[in-house]
């Protein structure tokens, strides 16, 4: 990974990401991510997330994203070293079991947040945003 700082991705912000879509300061930092100067932690929950909603066709914040974007994203994750894909250890599964959320996906996100160590959860979820010990940005 990177030695640059580091945020979580939910699956909105590479959604909308993808779509060309996403808030200005959310979308400066994944364009810091493209030249190294920050690093994207994506959750394994949040890029099945992404795929499962490409795959039924649903459309991003009003856009139709095609597959093919998505096969760059994953050309992406396997060729670049800001954009980590992480899955959960044992560890972060004891965090799964001890956040307060309702969404089992959502407990994944933040769980990974946590583990990685990284600055905030790039998500507009309202739910992980009222947790008090993790920041997110959306905006």
């Amino acid at each position: 990974m990177s030695e640059a700082e580091a945020y979580t991705a939910d699956s909105v912000a590479i959604l909308g990401y993808l779509a060309g879509a996403l808030p200005s300061e959310v979308d400066r930092i994944f364009r810091r991510a493209e030249d190294d100067k920050a690093s994207l932690i994506i959750p394994t929950i949040a890029l099945g997330e992404t795929l499962f909603t490409l795959l039924n066709g649903r459309k991003i914040f009003g856009h139709a994203v095609p597959l093919e974007k998505m096969s760059l994203f994953l050309d992406t994750l396997e060729s670049t070293r800001a954009m980590v894909l992480l899955d959960l250890d044992i560890k972060g599964w004891k965090l799964v079991m001890r956040t307060d959320l309702p969404e089992l996906h959502d407990r994944m996100v933040v769980a990974t947040h946590l583990r990685a160590n990284s600055k905030a959860i790039l998500t507009d979820d309202e739910e992980i945003a009222s947790m008090p010990d993790v920041q997110t940005i959306w905006n």
